[in-house]
């Protein structure tokens, strides 16, 4: 039997694979954007070498945020290769947007390039500009 409101879970919860000090600051960052942000989808702290998972919330069932984040990491270790071409390598990755349909997703390094934030918002619920100052001054 199919019950329409059981195939859409809201997940509200803190999880993740780290524990101690990190697993706790992590934990704060995201009660933190959680304040700011309230209506966020997503947003995980993932550690950029190993592309585990530090801690993440969802909203809902839709974002797995493991499958999400490790291709994140993926992604900005591909651009910093890139940043080591000669005319690009005094420039650094403060943070990056992916503008969709009706999301946003935005990821920025923290901790000197340690761990990646990655952090994803319906557009009709906030702007971008936002999202980064939001990130910028908790990630810093």
């Amino acid at each position: 039997m199919r019950i329409p409101f059981l195939n859409q879970l809201v997940v509200k919860k803190i999880t993740g694979d780290a524990v101690g000090a990190t697993r706790s600051r992590a934990d704060a960052l995201i009660q933190d954007l959680l304040r700011e942000l309230p209506e966020l989808v997503a947003v995980a702290v993932v550690d950029a070498a190993s592309s585990k998972m530090v801690a993440a919330y969802t909203a809902t069932a839709k974002f797995d945020p493991y499958k999400l984040t490790a291709r994140s990491a993926d992604l900005l270790r591909t651009l910093h290769r890139m940043l080591q071409t000669p005319w690009l390598q005094a420039q650094q990755v403060t943070d990056m947007i992916v503008v969709l349909d009706e999301q946003l997703h935005c990821l920025r390094p923290m901790g000197q390039g340690r761990q990646i934030c990655y952090l994803v918002v319906r557009s009709i619920d906030t702007n971008m500009s936002l999202v980064r100052d939001v990130l910028r001054r908790h990630t810093t």
